[in-house]
């Protein structure tokens, strides 16, 4: 049950759930490394299903393919989620086998994300693009950015966003077109996962966790969103950049 909470409320923040699970598993539970990270990607259906849910009415308008937003997200979403297992799948894998530290490059996530929000806050307004404009070569940048996070250490959320971000995308559609990302590449990551594998056996235990991630998920996604309506959204890149570089900080000592 701890470690779904964990899962449906870090997947959101620019801070790992995956590497923080990894070490919670690995140092609470005493679990093999190896299993410990494969549970971390079990984990993110529990997520995928969250925003799922909570965008259901606009996933399956993109499925629909009704609009030329909706396609262009369609092109989008499957091309970075295609780049994005090309790239994760041989990282994770690499993982399994070697230990890696990301706290370098989540500390450059938050600085990159408070630099942003400064440059926001002095510009005194937010970039134009909408997912309109999403290509192709989108797709693939995204993607290869997203494919990233396989590595503990380094978050989906706060990766994609800040790319998002750098290209002038407004702060609240960064945080949509992430969220959208995670849905297929949470069920992708997971059928990964099986053809090489390392699916840890279903079992009671399991089901909790995958249900207290969906739950956790679905009422912190709802936060996150609602919150970025309400607030000036440098103020938000500020926040998010500091809780990043403070979950920096038990790496140092």
């Amino acid at each position: 049950m701890i470690l779904g909470l964990m899962q449906g409320i870090l997947e959101w923040l620019p801070i790992s759930s995956q590497g923080n699970l990894v070490v919670l598993s690995i140092a609470i539970l005493g679990l093999e490394p190896a299993h410990a990270l494969s549970l971390s990607v079990l984990l993110h259906i529990g997520t995928g299903l969250a925003a799922f849910v909570y965008f259901r009415n606009e996933v399956f308008k993109i499925l629909q393919r009704g609009t030329e937003e909706d396609r262009s997200l369609f092109r989008f979403l499957a091309i970075s989620t295609v780049t994005t297992g090309l790239v994760g799948v041989p990282l994770f894998i690499f993982v399994k086998t070697a230990t890696y530290m990301g706290e370098a490059l989540l500390a450059l996530t938050g600085a990159a994300l408070i630099a942003t929000g400064i440059i926001q806050r002095k510009s005194g307004h937010e970039g134009a693009q909408t997912s309109e404009t999403l290509d192709a070569g989108d797709g693939l940048a995204l993607g290869v950015v997203q494919g990233f996070s396989a590595l503990p250490g380094l978050s989906r959320s706060g990766l994609t966003t800040s790319a998002l971000l750098f290209k002038r995308f407004p702060g609240k559609e960064a945080f949509r077109v992430s969220f959208l990302m995670s849905i297929p590449a949470a069920f992708a990551a997971t059928a990964g996962l099986a053809l090489i594998g390392g699916v840890p056996q279903i079992d009671a235990s399991i089901l909790v966790a995958l249900l207290a991630s969906f739950l956790s998920a679905i009422v912190s996604i709802d936060f996150f969103i609602k919150l970025a309506k309400r607030t000036r959204f440098w103020k938000l890149c500020i926040l998010l950049g500091l809780i990043a570089l403070v979950a920096v900080l038990p790496y140092l000592f």
